[in-house]
């Protein structure tokens, strides 16, 4: 199923991922609409979508049912990213990352099921695996998830499951592995790379929460949105799907590649304790993807991260 001429929901449409995603799709010929309750999503995410005549945005919540129900009602695609995305900030408050992802989930999945959706890609998380000590990870090995927002990813892929087996809904789950890149915030709980870029236009000294031995699968956000058109492309019901970037790095070899390619190797690296909830390692398997979706991923963290530095020196116009 190819996206040109398609009715495409986009939820967290202005966050870091759903605002990427919802250009693409413009890009292609989509007709988007795009949901965000703009808690951690921003309007200027959207500056280029909104001046598009083929994008309508809405300010509502996943768990607004009704509203989202009627708005939904020629929809062809859901592209389902809006979620409480924060590890930390999920084992501080359990219970809203629980009503938020599984309850907003479940509203969306219903309104998929009552609208007569053709298809729903749920943007799923490798949190879901937990400390699994065999490496790469790949989809189908016990998932262990070690915070709250780990358990609510898993419970909502469950629901996916279910939902195709009881009411036929062509779902699919892509997990995705670390992503960074364009309009992720610089914020306590957003992902290490944009809060180190951050500290680095500061001139502040790197922190690693740990011994920096850990490693992850940083995955830029241009093969993430990769991903999730070639999921679009043909019916892969019910399936699931590992999208990394196949090639693992330490935090510290990161930290020094990220002050090597800003020329602020002046900084230090700070080493604090760990945090609760971290993954010791991340390393995707990504043959499933590569064979069935024919998914390459064209960044490893050096391109990607020149190309992200690229684009923040376009948008704030600093030298570094």
């Amino acid at each position: 199923m190819l996206v040109k001429g398609k009715n495409i929901l986009v939820t967290g449409a202005a966050g870091f991922i759903g605002s990427n995603l919802t250009d693409e799709l413009l890009k292609l010929g989509a007709n988007v609409i795009g949901i965000d309750n703009l808690y951690n999503g921003r309007l200027d995410n959207l500056e280029w979508a909104l001046k598009n005549k083929n994008f309508r945005f809405y300010k509502t919540d996943i768990r607004d049912f009704n509203y989202v129900l009627e708005i939904s009602k020629e929809i062809d695609i859901i592209y389902h990213q809006a979620a409480f995305t924060s590890v930390p900030q999920s084992i501080l408050m359990p219970d809203s990352c629980n009503n938020v992802n599984i309850n907003g989930t479940l509203n969306i999945l219903n309104i998929a099921r009552k609208n007569d959706i053709d298809k729903l890609i749920f943007a799923s998380s490798s949190s879901v695996y937990g400390n699994i000590s065999t490496l790469p990870l790949d989809e189908d090995m016990k998932l262990k998830p070690i915070s709250p927002y780990g358990v609510s990813k898993l419970t909502c892929e469950a629901y996916m499951e279910v939902f195709r087996l009881i009411y036929g809904l062509r779902t699919n789950i892509l997990r995705y592995f670390n992503v960074y890149g364009p309009r992720q915030r610089d914020s306590p709980y957003s992902g290490v790379i944009a809060i180190w870029l951050g500290r680095i236009i500061r001139d502040e000294d790197l922190i690693i929460f740990g011994d920096g031995k850990n490693s992850r699968d940083f995955t830029y956000v241009k093969d993430i949105i990769q991903a999730n058109l070639l999921v679009a492309e043909k019916d892969f019901s019910g399936q699931l799907f590992n999208i990394g970037a196949g090639c693992p790095i330490n935090l510290t070899e990161l930290a020094n590649l990220m002050l090597k390619i800003t020329n602020k190797q002046n900084l230090k690296i700070i080493y604090t304790d760990p945090r609760p909830g971290d993954i010791s390692n991340s390393y995707a398997d990504i043959s499933k993807a590569k064979e069935s979706l024919n998914f390459k991923p064209k960044y490893n963290q050096e391109s990607g991260l020149k190309d992200y530095l690229e684009w923040y020196k376009r948008k704030n116009t600093i030298n570094i």
